[in-house]
């Protein structure tokens, strides 16, 4: 976060009415470089919530001030503040010596400054305020200063700034010649905007990003010039999801820094760059910035965070690895845990991600940081969903507990959709339940962000139970959300998901139009992950409609995406995406070796769709082959995998063609059983191509009990729906099942016609496998 972008004004003012160091020390010597100073906050003694801003404010001020050149760094606001938790308030001296060495022992600071301020009325009836600070050194217990400043609330900008002064002074971090210039140049212009930053600080704080935007905008009305307010409001902008907003604000940010220090430049050019999707940018600002501070770590984590959105995962390990070299109370950080954990997650590796998360969790708790204790158990929770269930559970609801002891709403509802996620599969019911109570909290606080996010999930556990209506309108909304919050990446998933969904209804060029828009929003901002799933999507599309050499290339080009990808699920969907091309093509021996490699990947954590796919298509195979019992052993697997899953149109689409092969093995007990299961799940589909390939096979097996009339009147009648719908290797399928059915016993001219015209069609469109199995 650019919350400490703000500055305070270096200098003293005539008006302050009392300056009374107590018990001063001369000046000390410069500390060891990179020491930690813990801001803990300033106590509001008059309790009165208009003045609570004056606290976040100040403390933030004099936090960015004491660390502006290097010389010392301070703790992050949430670690200082939990360091300080469940302990009385700091008295006129500071801390007592065993609160001071469990403040260090939680946070690893050198120094802690802690202090109260009072708001009165002075003998003139103007607003007044005192501000008390005692700063101590947390290694050996000592008191090196206790100030006490004074003056009208109006003046405070100014007086932030003389009590400043003192404090670098009795830490030994006097500045450098000049350096108040430029600090001046930098700090808040006037009591009015400090107190809008101050306000929207505090928001921040307390996750209510929405609450700290309407605030800096007013900071931003009040003092139109103002870099360090454009910053945090990009910041507010970011989290409600808002990205086009956010790059305009750090545009403005960015518009009025020449007057700033050089590391607040800096961090604003790197904000400017994020927003903008410039990987490169970010990262050579962020690496500036730590040749500046090299022993900073707040820079070196978001360093790794700017690896890890761009993909470059081996990087972000070195970074990491770098960040502990560091040594010190930084190693015992949580956050460089959770880190660990993020990397890990990025690599799909669950069990490196479950032990780091763990151990953040146990970091977390031992330095008393509750909401980091909460995202370590959502990390966990993540973690083992798909591998202990149970585990899982436990540790998101453990995690709801904590977001909610921290007052973090973003994270409870971030918490709760996890839950959601880890139920859609096994509940859905209490899946959705979960989900909108998320929903709710996300749209409670304006995060748009999350509620996208949230609809997205919806959306995919609706269309794996089968719901294509309710999963095309949850899309709509994502998209409505992310085309007003001007996020591309966002945009682009919506415009897939939608041309998928579209693609159930007809392979049209409203649905490949969508899915090209996607692919070039995709490669705009670097996604490759998703450009990768939007590639394949469009490469089944253009299948669908008999383009197989253009279906090839574009699924090669996901191909080559995904290859660079430490994710085996997506790998696994791009293998038997090219895979069923191949097949298609007639190019058996290349679909075979596809699928075997997509087995690696799915083997791998991949998940019960993907292993269902592969089974079912190689069964098809084997069908191709007549292969009777191989073909039914494929699609017992396919049917087990997606009944464990819930994936109703996969159950369906499985247990048909099951219910064929023990049709043809004779096996009549079992061909009822199967034929069942799909009678009775066909109803609850709303799909349509997900289930063509199932009406089909109910058509076949119609037509094997002896009504072979109604039968192929059926496939004729599915063979020009699909032709209609642009399914062209659909129609071709029903067709070839239409031919077989009229085989013995037809008229001799009916059964050529029907086969040569299907050999024809099929011979244009490069349909190899149809040939072949007409040969």
């Amino acid at each position: 976060a650019l919350a400490g972008l703000v500055l305070a004004v270096a200098g003293g003012a005539a008006w302050i009415v009392a300056t009374r160091p107590v018990g001063m020390s001369p000046p000390r010597p410069a500390p060891r470089p990179g020491a930690a100073v813990a801001m803990v906050g300033l106590n509001n003694l008059a309790r009165d919530p208009g003045d609570a801003w004056i606290g976040p404010a100040v403390t933030e001020l004099l936090g960015t001030d004491l660390a502006l050149d290097g010389r010392a760094r301070t703790v992050p606001d949430e670690m200082a503040r939990a360091a300080a938790g469940g302990l009385a308030g700091a008295g006129a001296g500071g801390y007592g010596p065993s609160s001071l060495a469990l403040i260090r022992r939680r946070s690893g600071a050198d120094y802690v400054i802690s202090g109260s301020y009072l708001v009165f009325a002075d003998t003139g009836g103007e607003r007044a305020l005192r501000l008390d600070f005692a700063v101590q050194d947390a290694r050996g217990g000592a008191t090196l200063a206790t100030l006490t400043r004074s003056g009208p609330v109006s003046g405070l900008p100014a007086l932030t700034g003389s009590a400043a002064a003192d404090l670098r002074r009795a830490l030994g971090l006097e500045p450098a010649s000049g350096a108040e210039t430029t600090l001046a140049a930098a700090g808040p212009p006037s009591a009015e905007v400090m107190r809008h930053m101050g306000f929207g600080l505090k928001a921040l704080h307390e996750q209510d990003p929405a609450r700290a935007r309407d605030e800096f905008i007013e900071a931003t009305v009040e003092a139109p010039a103002y870099a360090p307010a454009y910053a945090d409001l990009a910041e507010a902008w970011s989290a409600l999801g808002y990205q086009a907003k956010a790059l305009a604000a750090a545009e403005q940010a960015a518009a009025h820094s020449s007057g700033l220090p050089r590391t607040l430049r800096l961090q604003i050019d790197v904000q400017r760059a994020k927003a903008r999707f410039d990987w490169p940018a970010a990262i050579a600002g962020l690496r500036t910035l730590i040749g500046l501070r090299p022993r900073d770590p707040e820079y070196r984590l978001r360093l790794v965070d700017t690896y890890l959105a761009a993909g470059k995962l081996d990087e972000a390990g070195a970074a990491l690895g770098a960040l502990r070299g560091l040594g010190g109370a930084i190693v015992r950080d949580p956050r460089l845990e959770l880190a660990a954990a993020k990397i890990a997650a990025a690599r799909d590796d669950l069990p490196a991600r479950a032990a780091h998360a763990a151990t953040a969790l146990d970091e977390a708790r031992a330095t008393a940081s509750v909401g980091l204790a909460a995202e370590a158990e959502t990390e966990l929770g993540i973690a083992k969903t798909g591998v202990d269930s149970k585990a899982a559970g436990a540790f998101l609801q453990e995690a709801l507990v904590d977001y909610r002891r921290a007052a973090n709403p973003r994270g409870e509802a971030w918490a709760r959709q996890n839950l959601g996620n880890l139920l859609a599969d096994t509940d859905p019911p209490a899946a959705r339940a979960a989900y909108q109570r998320a929903l709710a909290q996300y749209q409670s606080i304006g995060d748009e962000d999350g509620a996208a996010k949230i609809l997205s999930d919806l959306a995919i556990m609706l269309w794996s139970s089968g719901d294509r209506d309710g999963a095309a309108a949850a899309d709509r909304q994502v998209l409505q959300i992310r085309r007003k919050t001007g996020d591309p990446v966002g945009q682009a998933w919506a415009l897939s998901a939608l041309g998928v969904i579209e693609s159930d209804e007809a392979a049209s060029d409203e649905a490949i139009t969508e899915l090209r828009q996607a692919i070039a929003l995709d490669q705009a901002a670097g996604a490759r992950s998703h450009l990768a799933f939007t590639l394949y999507s469009l490469a089944d599309d253009l299948r669908l409609r008999g383009e197989l050499a253009e279906a090839r290339r574009t699924c090669a080009s996901a191909d080559t995406v995904s290859a660079a990808l430490p994710d085996p699920a997506l790998r696994a969907e791009v293998e038997f995406e090219c895979a069923q091309i191949d097949l298609d093509l007639g190019n058996l021996g290349g679909a075979e070796a596809g699928l075997k490699r997509a087995r690696v990947f799915a083997a791998n954590g991949a998940g019960a769709m993907n292993l269902g796919n592969i089974d079912l298509l190689q069964g098809q195979i084997a069908v191709g082959q007549k292969e009777w019992p191989a073909a039914a052993a494929r699609f017992a697997a396919a049917e087990s995998q997606y009944a464990g899953a819930e994936m109703t149109a996969g159950q369906v689409g499985a247990a048909s063609l099951l219910a064929v092969s023990d049709a043809m093995l004779g096996r009549a007990q079992d061909r009822d059983r199967a034929a069942g299961v799909a009678r009775r799940l066909r109803g609850k589909v709303t799909e349509r191509e997900e289930v063509i390939q199932a009406d089909i096979a109910m058509a076949q097996l119609r037509g094997l009990s002896g009504q072979r009339e109604q039968a192929v009147a059926m496939l004729e009648a599915l063979a020009e729906d699909a032709r209609r719908r642009r399914w062209l290797s659909w129609s071709l399928e029903a067709k070839l099942a239409a031919v077989e059915l009229t085989g013995p016993g037809a008229p001799g001219s009916e059964a050529r016609r029907r086969r040569d015209d299907l050999a024809a069609e099929a011979r244009a469109l490069g349909f190899g496998w149809i040939l072949k199995r007409l040969g």
